[in-house]
C-alpha cells in the first residue's frame, strides 16, 4: 500500500450543507408535534422547554459530527480518495495518473469564513472536492500539483490575456440573443393574454413557468458570465468568471479537439460571435461567451496556430442538389486543408462554423437517408473525442466519399507520424 502523503477531513460547513434532510426532517416533526412542547412546559414548566431543547440540539450535534467524520480525503502517490455519507457511504478514487488540472474556487456563501473548494479535472471530467479551509486546500493543492506534475492554474507568472469580457457586452448580448428574445415574447403572451380576455387573476399563475424561464435565459446567465476573462497559463488557458460565486477551470492546449464559433441573428450588426470549444472526454465547454469576430479568430489563431485561419477562409458550399434537402443550402458548407477541417450550418437563429484539427479526427462517416439517396447527395460526420462532430452536410455522393477516404488517409498519417497539433509561433 502506498504511503499517504495527505490526509484530513473536510470542513465542517460541508456536513452542514449535507445535513439540511436531516435538519428538515427535524423541524418538520418538531412543528407537527408543536402541542407536545406546551404539554412539557405545563407539567414542567420552562425548564422542561429548555432540556427538551438541549436534547434536540444534541441529537442534531451528533448527527453533524458523524457526517464531518466520516467525510474525508486521503492523497497517496497513486491515487486521490474521498470518502463520505453515515448510513450510505460513498468513496470515490481518482487515479493520480490522471489528473490534468487543479482549479481553486470561492464560493460565495464560504467566503467570509474562508472555504474553497478544489476542482480536479480528468480525462473523464471534473470532479469538485467541496469545502475545505483555507490551509488544508493550500496543502492538499500543493500536494497534488506536486505528485501528479499537473498544471496549477495559480502558477504565478506571466499570464496574458487572451479574451475579457466587459459588463456592458455582456448584459446587451443577453438581450440581442434571438432565442432569449422570442422565447420572452411567446412566454409573456402565453402568460398574459388569458388574463386580459378572462380579466380572472388565478390566471396570472401561467406567468410562474414563464417568469422561472425569464430568469434561466436572462438573470442567471449573467451573474455566471459576469466578469469574465480567459488568460494564458502554463497549463494551457484558465477560465475566470463569476460574481456572486467566484468560479474558475483551466484547459490544456492540446486537449482542445475542436473550437465551435456561433452567431445569433440579433448579434450580427455587431459582428459579435460565443466561443465554445470540445475538451477531449467533455462536452462542449464555454469558452467565451461574447466577443467579436476579429477577436474570436485571434483567439483560434492563438490556440491552434495562424494555418488555422486558411480553413476559415476557404469554405466550400455545397451544389444545387441540395436545394433539394435543405431551404439553407447556399449556407452549408465545408473546408478543409493539410491539418484543420471545417464545417458550417444554420443561417436564420443561429450560424455556426465548427473547426477541428485533423489529427483529432477519430474516423469519417458517410451517412445517406432516403431523400439524399434521391438527390444524389450525403452527409460526412467527422468524429472527435469531445465536443461537437464537424459535419460536411448535403455534399455530391462523389465529393462526400472523397472527403471521406482523404480525411481517413490524413488520420492514418498522422497518426504514423506522430505529427503533434499546430502550434502558435513563440513571441
Amino acid at each position: 500500500m502506498s504511503d499517504v502523503i495527505e490526509s484530513g477531513h473536510l470542513h465542517p460547513i460541508t456536513a452542514l450543507r449535507r445535513a439540511w434532510l436531516q435538519l428538515s426532517v427535524f423541524g418538520w416533526f418538531a412543528w407537527g408535534n408543536r402541542d407536545i412542547f406546551g404539554k412539557i412546559a405545563d407539567r414542567f414548566g420552562v425548564w422542561g422547554l429548555v432540556w427538551a431543547a438541549i436534547v434536540l440540539i444534541g441529537i442534531l450535534t451528533a448527527v453533524v459530527f458523524a457526517s464531518w467524520r466520516k467525510t474525508a480525503f486521503t492523497l497517496t502517490a497513486d491515487h486521490l480518495d474521498y470518502r463520505y455519507g453515515v448510513l450510505w457511504q460513498v468513496q470515490r478514487r481518482i487515479q493520480v495518473s490522471q489528473i490534468r488540472t487543479v482549479d481553486i474556487e470561492h464560493p460565495l456563501f464560504g467566503r467570509p469564513i474562508g472555504v474553497r473548494a478544489l476542482t480536479f479535472s480528468t480525462a473523464s471530467g471534473p470532479t469538485k472536492l467541496a469545502y475545505l479551509g483555507p490551509r488544508a486546500a493550500g496543502r492538499l493543492h500543493d500536494a497534488v500539483v506536486l505528485q501528479t506534475g499537473a498544471r496549477s492554474a495559480t502558477n504565478p507568472g506571466s499570464e496574458e490575456v487572451v479574451a475579457r469580457v466587459s459588463t456592458k457586452d455582456l448584459a446587451l448580448s443577453i438581450l440581442l440573443d434571438a432565442e432569449v428574445v422570442l422565447g420572452l415574447v411567446v412566454g409573456g403572451a402565453v402568460s398574459i393574454v388569458p388574463f386580459i380576455l378572462s380579466g380572472h387573476a388565478l390566471t396570472l399563475s401561467l406567468a410562474l413557468p414563464w417568469i422561472r424561464s425569464a430568469w434561466r435565459l436572462t438573470g442567471k446567465q449573467f451573474p455566471s458570465h459576469h466578469g469574465w476573462v480567459v488568460r494564458e497559463v502554463d497549463a494551457g488557458y484558465r477560465t475566470e468568471f463569476g460574481l456572486f460565486n467566484k468560479g474558475q477551470y483551466t484547459w490544456q492546449r492540446d486537449r482542445i479537439c475542436s473550437i465551435t464559433v456561433h452567431q445569433p441573428l440579433l448579434w450580427r450588426s455587431r459582428n459579435w460571435v460565443r466561443v465554445t470549444g470540445g475538451i477531449v472526454g467533455q462536452e462542449d465547454r464555454l469558452l467565451v461567451p461574447v466577443t467579436t469576430r476579429a477577436q474570436a479568430e485571434k483567439m483560434l489563431a492563438h490556440i491552434y496556430g495562424p494555418d488555422v485561419l486558411k480553413v476559415m477562409d476557404t469554405a466550400e458550399h455545397t451544389s444545387r442538389r441540395a436545394r433539394w434537402c435543405t431551404p439553407w443550402w447556399r449556407h452549408c458548407a465545408f473546408s478543409r486543408t493539410q491539418h484543420f477541417a471545417a464545417g458550417w450550418r444554420g443561417m436564420f437563429l443561429r450560424q455556426t462554423v465548427t473547426v477541428t484539427p485533423v489529427s483529432r479526427v477519430l474516423g469519417a462517416r458517410v451517412t445517406q437517408g432516403p431523400w439524399q439517396r434521391l438527390h444524389n447527395v450525403a452527409h460526412v460526420t467527422l468524429e472527435l473525442p469531445g465536443g461537437t462532430d464537424v459535419e460536411a452536410v448535403h455534399r455530391d455522393v462523389e465529393e462526400a466519399a472523397e472527403i471521406a477516404a482523404a480525411v481517413r488517409r490524413s488520420c492514418v498519417l498522422t497518426s504514423l507520424a506522430g505529427t503533434p497539433i499546430a502550434r502558435r509561433a513563440a513571441a
